[in-house]
């Protein structure tokens, strides 16, 4: 099930991460997929209340969208454990029809990798002495297709015997240390038992007798019978050595499944491999091909609440957009492919979220209905806004309805909660709600903050050393705080820059200190930004 992210714009308001929460809602009832709101920011304190007033958890954060591993296609990986024998390595690789395998320890996590011309050359190069290695006695067993008929030990590691010579030079050659391959014959076999070697391995599934049966029990050694004749034995032990003898383990190129595609993408350049390992918490989750760089697709989005490039989330180029919702001016975002795009002329994307809802004639819960009204009343100012519209009225009264809330009460009680600034710093205050753009070569900021019955004169003079600072290191021509009376109806404006000619013939009104008031002026989107950018296409 493909998962697509629902991304509301950056420094979020409350209508930003509802409609995020809402549309998300709305997806899921609608068609299949693993539809998931973020947030590009903190909240702010009308939106913790809505959401805690609701009961509905704040959306994940998400620092941007570029492409990781865990976005693309991957092969599957095939894991084999550090103990198991070549020969079943081997078989492995036939069955899944791959060259090189994972290694991993008894904990699931990474340790190496082994390919077919590390087994080819294991079989060639292995010596005949086993000292150099432990071999699980399982693994002797499996390999040989043998039965145990005693076992003292679990490992063997030592010399290797054949009894192919007489019964007193057979004895010369024989040790505690020793695994001997002897066929039917019986002499032999009970020489070795009294010389107590380490593991004698019977050939040709031949007769064992009670007597040497008793004799191995008695010295503890280990008793194996096998099908196979003296010469396909000795042919086929070698291949009873754990993988982790002939696996690479330095100097390995493996990638996490966080990494970003372009960093992916460089390293394999640099590196000829054929297969590169995929771990997430140091336990193989794939293998990695140049064609599966090749062939990947980004992440999938749809932008609420907002359709400029500077708004949105990081790495927006590299995803691929699926739908805009939206009640702002068209910006500059551009798609590869068509997409689905609504932006209607409301007050707030809730409300055309709502009117989805509608037309597929689906009522939303409670606690969805009730964020969505919570959103329509913070973007229309308790409808106050000029971006206000009936449709935006008819919208919240339904949904208020079906929340079960006075609206008069809760936007009392929302936007108190919201025009605190208790405990903020002038960074905090002045990022609670920002949106830029670009028009005519010139780089505008505006904020805007709601008061309601808050005094901000003794941190005027701190607010505009701050957003100096900011247009000195963000290269912003025009930065402006606009902090908005919702009950008086009216918004006093801070602003830095030496563009006050500029706002002067935006406002048409002559500009003297370092603030201005204008009443009846409480919409960035449809009061001030118009007059900003028809102000810098008339220079």
């Amino acid at each position: 099930m493909s998962t697509v992210y629902i991304v509301g714009h950056k420094n979020p308001d409350t209508d930003s991460i509802c409609s995020a929460i809402a549309y998300a809602d709305y997806k899921k009832q609608v068609s299949k997929g693993c539809y998931i709101p973020t947030r590009l920011g903190e909240p702010n304190n009308e939106t913790k209340f809505v959401l805690d007033y609701f009961k509905i958890s704040l959306p994940p954060f998400i620092e941007n969208v570029y492409t990781q591993l865990s976005d693309i296609t991957y092969d599957r990986p095939v894991n084999i454990t550090k103990n198991t024998p070549i020969s079943e390595v081997w078989c492995i690789m036939m069955k899944h029809n791959t060259k090189t395998v994972n290694v991993i320890d008894n904990g699931e996590s990474f340790v190496g990798i082994v390919s077919l011309g590390d087994i080819a050359r294991a079989n060639l190069e292995i010596p005949d002495n086993f000292s150099e290695f432990v071999v699980p006695m399982k693994n002797i067993i499996k390999t040989l297709g043998g039965k145990a008929l005693n076992l003292s030990t679990s490992c063997f590691s030592g010399n290797l015997a054949v009894a192919a010579m007489r019964v007193e030079d057979v004895e010369k050659r024989l040790s505690k240390d020793t695994l001997l391959i002897v066929g039917n014959r019986e002499d032999i076999q009970l020489a070795a038992l009294k010389r107590k070697v380490n593991t004698l391995v019977a050939t040709g599934d031949c007769h064992i007798s009670d007597r040497v049966l008793d004799l191995a029990k008695k010295n503890k050694v280990n008793l194996i019978k096998v099908p196979h004749d003296t010469f396909n034995t000795v042919k086929l032990i070698n291949q009873s050595i754990p993988v982790h003898y002939v696996m690479k383990s330095r100097g390995l190129i493996t990638f996490e499944t966080h990494e970003l595609i372009d960093d992916v993408k460089e390293a394999m350049l640099k590196y000829k491999y054929r297969y590169f390992p995929v771990l997430e918490k140091r336990k193989p989750v794939g293998m990695l091909t140049r064609r599966h760089i090749l062939d990947h697709a980004g992440k999938k989005v749809i932008l609420v609440d907002h359709n400029e490039k500077t708004q949105s989330v990081e790495g927006l180029e590299q995803a691929r957009i699926l739908e805009i919702i939206d009640h702002h001016r068209i910006g500059n975002i551009e798609t590869t492919l068509p997409i689905i795009f609504m932006n209607k002329p409301v007050g707030c994307t809730s409300t055309i979220i709502y009117s989805l809802y509608k037309e597929r004639v689906i009522a939303p819960s409670k606690p969805i209905a009730g964020i969505m009204c919570a959103a329509i009343l913070s973007d229309t100012l308790i409808f106050r806004s000029p971006t206000c519209t009936a449709e935006d009225i008819d919208a919240a009264k339904e949904l208020s309805a079906i929340a079960e809330i006075e609206l008069d009460e809760f936007s009392k009680a929302m936007f108190e909660a919201g025009t605190s600034l208790k405990g903020k710093t002038q960074q905090d205050i002045f990022y609670m709600d920002f949106k830029e753009f670009s028009v005519g070569g010139h780089k505008i900021g505006v904020s805007q903050v709601n008061i309601y019955n808050t005094d901000l004169t003794p941190l005027k003079g701190k607010l505009l050393s701050f957003m100096e600072n900011l247009r000195t290191q963000g290269g912003y021509d025009v930065l402006l705080l606009m902090l908005t009376d919702i009950i008086n109806e009216g918004s006093e404006f801070i602003y830095v820059g030496n563009h006050r000619d500029l706002l002067s013939r935006a406002f048409d009104m002559e500009i003297t200190g370092e603030s201005f008031y204008l009443p009846y002026v409480v919409s960035r989107k449809k009061q001030v930004i118009p007059k900003l950018i028809t102000a810098i296409s008339s220079l």
